[in-house]
């Protein structure tokens, strides 16, 4: 039996009532005819859904849990690329190369995903102009991410990237919590900041200064304006306080009186 559209919906989006961006804007038709060709399967933590170097066949869609993307060396060390979380999709850019995967697959945690074939994906992508789109908004999202990553690697400083990172995860959260949480582990969240364990674990001290303390994977903050330190122009596009009178670090053009 296909997978139904409340199967694949991650909760977030069951909440709020919007799509992920993969299959925003698409009919019920083109929805059902990607469900009834694809299929759903959960993973331990750990499985391997692509190998480096393997020709990826499938477009993944993030339906729970966590996965991440890595490069790994002849020696094996790893660099993490991308950490996905529900409604994240990966493999949409290799599957139009036409060629082995420059990176690997994992989950994280224990991940229910949807396996879209890629035969289906190519064929909607020139059939279809809304998927077209979507796949496009999806491709530039992620390359825009890759850019602001190579940004903080060559630019920021170790404790300057903790706190961009974790300012992009409140502004994801969309609220006023003064508490949020995270869904990958530190160590993790390490490699995929450039860092050592060691060195993460040192910049959330001088954190607390900053009024941030993180415990296990939540993160407090004094007020809704302690990580303000590291926004820039990439961030303050998704504050909803930019330029707002109630923001005490935008600088607000008022009227001369």
């Amino acid at each position: 039996m296909p997978p139904t559209k409340h199967d694949i919906w991650p909760k977030p989006f069951l909440h709020s009532q919007t799509a992920p961006r993969l299959f925003s804007g698409l009919g019920e038709d083109t929805l059902q005819h990607i469900l009834q060709n694809s299929f759903v399967k959960t993973f331990e933590n750990g499985h391997i859904l692509v190998q480096q170097g393997d020709k990826p066949e499938h477009l993944i869609f993030i339906i729970s849990g966590t996965v991440k993307t890595l490069r790994a060396d002849d020696e094996g060390k790893e660099a993490v690329i991308r950490l996905l979380q529900a409604g994240e999709t990966c493999m949409e850019a290799v599957l139009f190369m036409g060629d082995a995967s420059p990176i690997t697959v994992q989950t994280i945690s224990e991940s229910k995903v949807l396996l879209i074939p890629e035969k289906l994906i190519k064929s909607l992508t020139m059939q279809n102009a809304q998927f077209a789109n979507n796949i496009l908004h999806t491709v530039t999202h992620y390359y825009k991410n890759a850019m602001q990553q190579i940004d903080a690697m060559q630019i920021k400083s170790p404790l300057q990237r903790i706190g961009y990172y974790f300012l992009l995860k409140h502004l994801e959260h969309g609220s006023d919590d003064f508490e949020f949480s995270i869904p990958f582990k530190k160590s993790i969240i390490a490699n995929y900041l450039g860092m050592t364990p060691e060195t993460f674990s040192r910049c959330l001290q001088k954190m607390k200064a900053l009024g941030v303390e993180t415990d296990d994977d939540i993160i407090r903050m004094k007020d809704a304006f302690s990580l303000c330190h590291f926004c820039d122009t990439d961030t303050e596009a998704l504050c909803r306080r930019h330029n707002k009178d109630d923001c005490p670090h935008c600088p607000v053009s008022r009227p001369k009186t």
